[in-house]
């Protein structure tokens, strides 16, 4: 488990959960607040506005208003670190966790699912649920798009009962219109939080012992426009011994203008004392008392920090202890800009390097190493990120790692520690970086010469994952296993992420036995260190072994308790299993679509695929646009079908490989066959054929190619065009090596297209023959899809089977019973339709009947006025309970069963 240092580096932040503490002389906004409480039916609420409106101030009111009525809220402010999605991911966990024990159903069940995977949890938050009000502060903090598109997930996660508050300088780019145009959406601007004259009177009757006259109170809410920025600075100049009025007379200008002459006004104002504290101090992230003697060599600070917040200079406790302060933003801001015209660069320079200092031996590195950025001690900085950059490895968080890398001179990186530049060619590797990441490790190969240790071990394990990465999968298994007996076992993650790319390689190759053996070893050296990044890939494999070789249900076993592992294995407070259970969501969308649970594996994308895009395999991303393009299609959204693949070849495009992009081609083939456009599907086939890169499945080339593209679509293409003797010729062939590999779910899909060529070729007896064949497979591995996705023909054809055909098989009454329900019969294990032994809740009776009626998930959620989320969460607990694979068959059992009126 990470300790000491390390484990600092990835630990949280507790005052970033905590609002600012509320100031006694702090303007109450009761009109806002009042409006906000009319206003509670949104769904999301931004307040946006440049720096100095009271956007936190507003936020921390509300949210305290909130508490004194004992609802549940929960408040996060972001930083520039946050833009790690890794990270990112764990805050908004940890955010959201207080509220998610208190209100989540207390089995033992939902209590492990919501330390495995939090979002499916606000899936299963019910109608009568506490609600939650969610604060985002500081939002324009978030610049990289990977967490932007953290946040929009979460955001479309959000169910009703949970309303989301962000304050930020700038637009969230969240696609706020659609909240708009359905009403969900709660905007504040500049026009809303400016003060208005009664405020503005309070405020300054709150600061200022005499008098004020009206006439000045309008001069200085006309000038300065009710920005509480600029009246908080002209409360301390006024307090400082200014003329309120003459004071209020001479301001002019832009608001910019006025609060840089304010603020300079106020600065001079102050002690000479308190001019140095501020002066020095205001580069730092937080304010203790300890870390400002430090930095400054003074021992008042606490006496200082104390004096700043009563005397209202921009000073706010973000603890209740009162241990942690902070500047205001714009406050701090134009410190930092006099600092630099005041004070010698050198002392500034020294400053910082005590306040990282500070920081370091505290273990927030992250700080420290900001801090040393900002002291322009590139090696003091290295030495910093050298001691955590292992740890952030295994948890992940990549972002930061080349976040630091980025501000590191030239000069400095040609210095780099052996272990920063692994932990650079890492990051590298796991963000779409190969051929950067090698360049990293060419670097670090003099340093590591022909010694051994944990650095060549982890340096050899990298080097077969980048081979991996680009598609060469038999070099890297060549090289992966003459190294694997000379790595140290000691060195787990070194093992582990060897063990994890050979197990990988062997599957491909059709190895299953040592894949599995491999696999299982890169578990328990994951366990063992606590590597989330290395633990989610091997059972992702486990379960990808098991679904290639047909075992679908054991593959959905392996993929769902991948969470619920890393979770019990790796519990920390600041564990977030989402980025962990991403490896494996492709898979289980496809084994789900396959099964014909199009609903789950659809909702499953939707929630997942943004997280889905930032992961370093090609394969894993391509699978999942792949599942998903099919989803749609069999929901007959041929357009979002399509708009799904045009996003796959826009995303995978980066690649410099271009086997992907052939792949999407080939499954635009497919579309255009299934849909009936088969001259246009044809032509473009032969376009790709010409191209001569298209490579079979089952040749240790991808596990994509299992399923999909050139390797199944090239057979079909040759039926669809008549040329039968070449489908046949081709089919023996890729049938006899997926038997001899035991690759069952694609032997499954090539004894479909034998059929199909056999019933073409007018060989009906043998056709039959070989749907009985391909009807005893599809049922041992339980598919459904496989033979929906062969049109009409396969259809027809099961519906003219003679059924004396099963009579002598050794399994016939369950290929009887499934060759049923592919026809679209009541399967045969659906038990007499009493209904006494099935309890349906009001709602879930509520929502069966109108599933009956044809209404869909928006319907439905305007109907019963639920999220869309929380509907679709009880259509899949009803088709459960009925033991349906869809909403029709579900409306079927019930009316049989009585438990709906026909």
């Amino acid at each position: 488990m990470p300790t000491g240092v390390a484990a600092a580096a990835i630990a949280l932040n507790a005052t970033k959960f905590q609002p600012p503490v509320a100031n006694q002389c702090s303007v109450a906004r009761e009109l806002l607040l009042a409006r906000l409480e009319r206003q509670a039916d949104f769904h999301l609420a931004v307040l946006l506005a440049p720096a100095g409106y009271g956007k936190t101030t507003l936020m921390g009111q509300w949210m305290n208003r909130l508490q004194q009525r004992r609802c549940h809220a929960s408040w996060l402010t972001l930083d520039h670190a946050d833009n790690d999605p890794a990270r990112l991911m764990c805050y908004l966990y940890g955010a959201l966790h207080p509220w998610m024990q208190a209100v989540a159903p207390g089995s033992a069940e939902v209590a492990l699912l919501a330390l495995s995977d939090w979002m499916s949890v606000l899936d299963r938050v019910g109608p009568d649920t506490e609600p939650l009000t969610l604060f985002l502060d500081e939002f324009e903090q978030l610049t990289s798009a990977s967490s932007m598109r953290v946040v929009k997930l979460l955001v479309e996660r959000l169910p009703r009962q949970v309303r989301l508050v962000i304050g930020s300088r700038d637009k969230p780019a969240l696609g706020l219109e659609r909240y708009r145009v359905r009403g969900e959406l709660l905007e504040l601007t500049v026009a809303d939080l400016r003060f208005d004259s009664a405020e503005t009177a309070r405020f300054l009757s709150g600061r200022v012992a005499d008098p004020i006259g009206s006439w000045t109170i309008e001069k200085i809410q006309a000038v300065t426009a009710g920005w509480p920025a600029a009246l908080q600075l002209t409360a301390l100049a006024i307090r400082n011994g200014s003329d309120l009025e003459r004071y209020a007379h001479d301001l002019s200008g832009s608001l910019a203008h006025i609060a840089d002459y304010l603020a300079d006004d106020v600065l001079n104002a102050q002690s000479s004392e308190v001019r140095a504290f501020l002066l020095e101090t205001c580069a730092l992230p937080r304010l203790c008392a300890d870390v400002c003697d430090v930095a400054t060599g003074r021992s008042d600070a606490r006496y200082m920090l104390q004096y700043l917040e009563r005397h209202g200079l921009f000073t706010t406790p973000v603890d209740n202890s009162g241990n942690w302060y902070r500047y205001h933003p714009l406050f701090a801001e134009f410190l930092r800009g006099q600092q630099a015209l005041a004070l010698p660069p050198q002392k500034v320079r020294d400053l910082h390097r005590s306040a990282a200092r500070w920081f370091a031996r505290h273990g927030a590195t992250i700080e420290a190493v900001d801090l040393w950025l900002l002291a322009g001690d590139h090696a003091a900085a290295m030495r910093e990120m050298t001691s955590c950059a292992r740890e952030l490895v295994m948890q992940a968080q990549f972002g930061i790692i080349l976040r630091w890398l980025d501000r590191l001179s030239d000069e400095a990186i040609d210095d780099a520690s052996p272990e920063l530049m692994l932990a650079a060619a890492w990051a590298c590797g796991f963000t779409h970086q190969a051929q950067a990441a090698l360049r990293w490790l060419d670097r670090l190969a003099p340093a590591l010469g022909a010694a051994s240790g944990t650095l060549h071990d982890e340096w050899t394990a990298l080097r077969s994952i980048l081979m991996a990465l680009c598609g060469d999968t038999r070099a890297a298994l060549a090289h992966g296993l003459a190294q694997w007996k000379k790595i140290d076992a000691g060195h787990r993650f070194a093992a582990g992420a060897l063990a994890n790319v050979i197990s990988y390689c062997l599957m491909l190759e059709g190895d299953f036995a040592r894949a599995r053996t491999f696999s299982e070893h890169a578990r328990r050296c994951n366990e063992e260190i606590g590597s989330a990044l290395g633990l989610g890939y091997a059972m992702a494999l486990s379960g990808l072994i098991e679904a290639i070789q047909g075992n679908l249900e054991r593959a959905l076993e392996q993929c769902r308790e991948v969470g619920k592992m890393a979770s019990l294995r790796l519990r920390q407070p600041w564990f977030d299993p989402s980025h962990v259970n991403v490896a494996s969501v492709g898979l289980i969308a496809g084994v789900l679509y396959e099964k014909d649970c199009l609903d789950e594996a659809e909702e499953l994308l939707r929630r997942y695929l943004p997280l889905i895009a930032h992961q370093p395999s090609l394969d894993m991303q391509l699978f999942s646009y792949l599942v998903k393009t099919r989803v749609k299609a069999a929901q007959g959204d041929i357009e979002a079908a399509l708009a799904t693949l045009d996003e796959a070849a826009s995303h995978c495009a980066a690649w410099p490989a271009s086997r992907a992009l052939h792949v999407i081609e080939w499954e635009r083939v497919h579309l255009g066959l299934s849909t009936g456009q088969a001259e246009a599907a044809l032509a473009h086939a032969a376009g790709l054929e010409r191209m001569a890169t298209c490579t079979t499945g089952g040749h240790g080339h991808s596990y994509v190619e299992e399923l999909f593209g050139a390797g199944i679509e090239t057979i079909r293409c040759a039926i669809a065009r008549g040329d039968v003797r070449q489908a046949t010729q081709r089919l023996e062939h890729e049938i006899a090596c997926a038997k001899v590999q035991g690759r069952r779910w694609r032997l499954l899909k090539l004894a479909l297209l034998q059929v199909l060529a056999l019933d073409a070729a007018g060989a009906c007896q043998a056709a039959h023959v070989a749907l009985v064949k391909a009807l005893q497979l599809g049922a041992a591995i339980g598919a459904r899809r496989s033979f929906a996705e062969n049109g009409a023909r396969i259809g027809a054809m099961l519906s003219a089977l003679p059924p004396q055909l099963f009579a002598a098989l050794p399994d016939a009454d369950a290929v009887t019973a499934y060759w049923r329900d592919l026809r679209g019969q009541a399967p045969c294990v659906l038990q007499p339709a009493t209904g006494a032994n099935l309890v349906l809740s009001e709602r879930e009776r509520a929502i069966l009947q109108l599933l009956a009626t044809g209404m869909g998930n928006e319907q439905l959620a305007r109907a019963v006025f639920l999220s869309v989320n929380t509907v679709k969460w009880h259509v899949r607990r009803i088709l459960e309970k009925l033991d349906a694979r869809n909403r029709s068959e579900a409306v079927f059992i019930a009316r049989n069963r009585g438990l709906i009126d026909t």
